[in-house]
């Protein structure tokens, strides 16, 4: 009677295992799907709200310094039906809420060349139609200079690994993203130059050391360890589930685990979609 206790048991642990498996893999695929989509569309409306009235009071960030997050130019790409306020950075983190300014690149409207950089894939896919943009088409970016227009020159895919990826010539605006289906090594560069009066620049940074994250090249580098602090604190939920289902019911034990498992469900998720490169 005991071994056959001990195999119902170990056959329970093998369900739960089993189960706990199959929802993270199928809800990682949901949440990159439905819910990533769903969190830039609410970051954007709370950008918009907030930058549309800095625009026009004239008091949104020209020069540096820059907080990592800030809204600092608002893209329209009509041939794509684009419209996203571009934040300050391009880290992992930065582009969950949309475009990304390239720190250390110059500000939109201003002398030298200026890098968006934008996902394909998850968090909205600003740049997912990037691929369709042709010669002599516009792209409009406003700042609180003013609204600027570029007109697209060439796209190209490129290497991510390639410099030229990464800079331009005369007053450009490079927008960058990743390749849908390709290689995650390779990255796609629009090139549009800035045909609208040249504004002066603003303070320029100091001191910038361009990192792999800040290229899109990796996701977060804080993810990993997030991940693996949530899915031990999922391993210790699953299994002080067991005994607790023999002493109140399993009824009752899922009302009160089903909100816990849900929001340490969300944080793996969460950090799971930042381990990509963020411009994948």
């Amino acid at each position: 009677m005991k071994t056959l206790s001990m195999n119902q048991e170990m056959r329970q642990k093998v369900r739960w295992g089993s189960g706990a498996l199959l929802v993270l893999i199928l809800g990682l695929f949901v949440f990159a799907k439905v819910f990533t989509p769903m969190a830039e569309d609410r970051a954007q409306a709370l950008l918009e709200k907030e930058f549309i009235p800095a625009l026009l009071n004239g008091v949104a960030p020209v020069g540096y310094p820059i907080e990592a997050g800030t809204s600092v130019a608002l893209l329209e790409i009509k041939e794509i039906n684009l419209r996203r306020v571009v934040v300050e950075g391009t880290r992992a983190e930065e582009l969950t809420k949309g475009p990304g300014h390239l720190v250390g690149s110059a500000i939109p409207g201003q002398p030298g060349t200026s890098a968006i950089l934008g996902r394909s894939s998850r968090y909205g896919s600003a740049f997912a139609r990037l691929d369709e943009l042709k010669a002599g088409q516009e792209v409009t970016v406003t700042t609180a200079q003013g609204v600027h227009t570029y007109e697209v020159v060439d796209s190209t895919v490129r290497s991510a690994n390639d410099s030229a990826a990464f800079t331009g010539e005369r007053n450009m605006l490079l927008l960058i993203t990743g390749v849908g289906g390709a290689s995650p090594d390779q990255r796609l560069v629009v090139r549009a130059l800035l045909t609208s009066p040249v504004f002066p620049a603003g303070t320029s940074a100091t001191d910038v050391q361009t990192t792999t994250a800040e290229l899109g090249l990796e996701g977060s580098t804080h993810s990993p360890m997030q991940l693996t602090i949530w899915l031990f604190l999922l391993l210790i939920l699953l299994i002080s589930l067991i005994p607790l289902t023999e002493k109140i019911g399993q009824r009752v034990t899922w009302l009160i685990a089903a909100p816990l498992i849900a929001v340490v469900l969300f944080q793996v998720w969460h950090h799971a979609t930042l381990m990509y490169p963020s411009i994948g």
